[in-house]
């Protein structure tokens, strides 16, 4: 590939032969920082645009390098208790180096368009045979625009469909900008009306809303993801209004359920960080079927679990 100067965005993740992120085998690219505080975030590590300090309490085996190399009395270490002082990290990553059992580890690391499309081109035979190709994940990449733009911008220069993983929370101009250069947008309908939303996401629906409409009215493509969480979002209205909704945009190619599951409160621990979904409930199969029943009742057929 040919150098040159490249934006650098902040990742804290790629996942290569991803199957969960759009149609076929894609890479996955995971950017860092959102605008939305979502109560059940399954990324918590993705908020902060600011990398972020990671312990796992169950690999640490109380060897007492981290604090001796730590400038900063991030980590105070006795032989059977290791307290991390997040506030004083400075990621300056000396402790990761001399951490043995991979305990410590940093969420965030600058990287070129370049040095991910690298990767990405690797895997282009599966992305042909499949259908696959890469997805810009987070976070939300619409809040590192500028890096997400030249990504996909580039990545379809090269041939390789693009999909991108939004909230729909970012400037209308951005989204009509980079619409052309992507495939696919996974866009998220997270609760009905602006009151809920605003409590559950920090944000009110108003200019995602804006955005849907805009990129129906440019002929995007989308599949509309909805993570249904019990005691929070779900309701019968909910359930109607995501039938209305996918009726009422023609972009909308399939509805995607995604129950509620807990797997953020692990992550949000080893960051230092409080999670606030301790005591919701894991959805059965069986009711989330009967939640895909509903919203076919409700009259929008193209409906399944994510």
């Amino acid at each position: 590939m040919i150098r040159g100067a490249s934006l650098e965005g902040i990742i804290f993740d790629i996942q290569r032969f991803s199957i969960n992120d759009g149609p076929g085998i894609r890479t996955t690219v995971f950017l860092k920082g959102c605008p939305l505080d979502c109560l059940w975030c399954h990324n918590p590590e993705s908020k902060s645009f600011k990398t972020e300090i990671a312990f796992d309490k169950k690999r640490c085996i109380y060897c007492g390098k981290c604090e001796v190399v730590c400038k900063n009395n991030v980590h105070k270490v006795t032989q059977n208790e290791h307290i991390v002082n997040y506030s004083n990290c400075n990621s300056c990553r000396d402790c990761i180096g001399s951490c043995q059992t991979q305990a410590l580890s940093i969420f965030g690391s600058k990287i070129s368009v370049e040095e991910v499309l690298d990767i990405v081109i690797k895997d282009k035979s599966y992305y042909d045979n499949s259908g696959g190709g890469l997805t810009i994940s987070g976070g939300e990449p619409m809040s590192q625009f500028e890096f997400t733009y030249e990504l996909a911008k580039k990545a379809k220069e090269m041939s390789i469909n693009v999909a991108i993983e939004t909230c729909g929370f970012g400037k209308n101009e951005d989204f009509e900008k980079i619409a052309e250069y992507v495939d696919l947008f996974l866009f998220d309908y997270k609760a009905t009306g602006n009151e809920l939303h605003k409590r559950l996401t920090g944000v009110d629906r108003s200019l995602i809303d804006v955005n849907l409409d805009l990129l129906n009215m440019l002929n995007s493509t989308i599949i509309l993801r909805c993570p249904i969480i019990p005691g929070y979002n779900l309701s019968e209205e909910h359930l109607k209004n995501i039938a209305i909704i996918a009726r009422g945009h023609d972009c909308i190619k399939r509805v995607e359920l995604l129950p509620y599951h807990n797997l953020g409160s692990g992550k949000a621990k080893q960051i230092g960080k409080e999670y606030s979904m301790q005591k919701a409930n894991i959805p059965k199969d069986e009711e989330v079927e009967a939640w895909i029943d509903q919203i076919k009742q409700f009259g929008y057929e193209k409906v399944i679990r994510g």
